[in-house]
């Protein structure tokens, strides 16, 4: 399926279109499939376990508390320490929950994930922008990460990277842009900021699925 197969489930939603290549409405109806393409992976990221089937290789730098935080990633589901460049799974890192808690001085047990300050990393804490390194990396290490990327812009070639199941709503929502159009009444876009803000902020609040929170314990009783 590409994106000139979600042009022509917009014609047959709606039969005034014309939406073929080089007619009037093509690309007004490639914006307004790209815009509806966000609008679902929106929900889709806000899902653990949808669709998460992005992997990518993120590097440290000696002496470098973060690394950017991958482009287009939505969602990260699990961060895997590997054994070289582009080698194979080492360790799974642990996901570090309480802002910042990548410091050694966190809260136990996170304070034990390495008895040296530098160091191979072993746990890390994210905040969307950068990753934090648990240890402070003493050399350059490879991870991987799985989770949901964006999709790629659509244009009439593009193949579309979702399954056809999903073509439909998505061409549903696109014709419903295009009908939004200049002195309407803005109850119409009132409606669609409604229904797409709510799975963008989830989506903010959500872009690490790595696992629940666990207890946190701040003393340790031995007897």
């Amino acid at each position: 399926m590409t994106g000139q197969d979600l042009l022509d489930r917009m014609e047959l939603l709606n039969q005034e279109f014309q939406l073929q290549a080089g007619e009037a409405d093509t690309t007004r109806g490639l914006l307004a499939i790209n815009v509806a393409i966000d609008y679902f992976e929106g929900l889709a990221a806000a899902k653990k376990g949808i669709l998460g089937g992005s992997t990518g290789q993120l590097t440290t730098s000696a002496s470098t508390e973060t690394t950017t935080f991958p482009s287009g990633v939505l969602r990260i589901d699990r961060l895997h320490l590997l054994t070289g460049n582009a080698g194979s799974p080492k360790r799974e890192l642990t996901r570090v929950h309480r802002t910042g808690g990548h410091v050694m001085n966190s809260f136990w047990p996170h304070n034990l994930l390495e008895s040296t300050s530098t160091g191979e990393p072993r746990g890390y804490w994210t905040n969307g922008t950068n990753i934090y390194w648990a240890p402070l990396p003493d050399g350059t290490y490879y991870i991987r990460y799985y989770g949901f990327s964006s999709h790629a812009t659509m244009v009439a070639a593009t193949t579309f990277a979702y399954p056809d199941i999903v073509a439909l709503p998505i061409a549903a929502m696109a014709v419903k842009l295009l009908k939004t159009g200049i002195d309407d009444d803005t109850e119409s876009l009132d409606s669609i900021a409604a229904i797409t803000f709510k799975p963008v902020l989830d989506t903010l609040s959500n872009f690490n699925r790595d696992g629940a929170k666990p207890f946190e314990y701040t003393q340790v009783h031995n007897t």
